[in-house]
């Protein structure tokens, strides 16, 4: 059985596969904070999330992202031992980092890698990074294996 997080991150790549903005407001919160370093871009609240996501140029590719091949590190429940002994779940605002692969809607192969969290059960903030894939360089061909597309290396 999937984790409360798993199920989570699975249904907003769906919502975004498919268009259905609807359900966001089931697994956003309302005072979301999402933030792009690389262009430094900061956008709150669930409105703000939506529109990035219908006024992509070009619109999002619809099944871009295969969410059983994306992973969620740190996706086990967290617990702590006491000096007494009694384990304790952990509570509060848990953090994860999500792995996709997405395509552009130029056809090109992307990889996008969002630091979350989540607060109640719903995405409450993100920190999101892309990089465009690219082929190996010969420079380092003798030291590295290169991996199949489609297969992945997990941390």
């Amino acid at each position: 059985m999937p984790s409360p997080v798993r199920e989570l991150f699975t249904r907003l790549v769906m919502a975004m596969n498919t268009g259905d903005y609807d359900v966001l407001s089931e697994i956003v919160a309302p005072d979301f904070e999402g933030y792009y370093p690389q262009s430094g871009e900061r956008f709150r609240g669930l409105a703000a999330f939506r529109a990035q996501l219908e006024r992509y140029p070009g619109g999002l590719q619809p099944r871009s992202v295969d969410p059983q091949a994306a992973f969620v590190v740190g996706d086990d429940e967290r617990w702590v031992i006491t000096p007494g002994y009694t384990v304790l779940p952990l509570a509060g605002p848990e953090r994860y980092t999500t792995v996709v692969e997405t395509t552009y809607p130029d056809g090109s192969r992307w990889h996008v890698v969002s630091i979350v969290q989540i607060r109640d059960g719903r995405l409450a903030a993100t920190e999101t990074y892309f990089a465009p894939a690219f082929e190996p360089p010969e420079w380092r061909s003798d030291i590295v294996e290169v991996v199949p597309k489609g297969e992945r290396s997990k941390p």
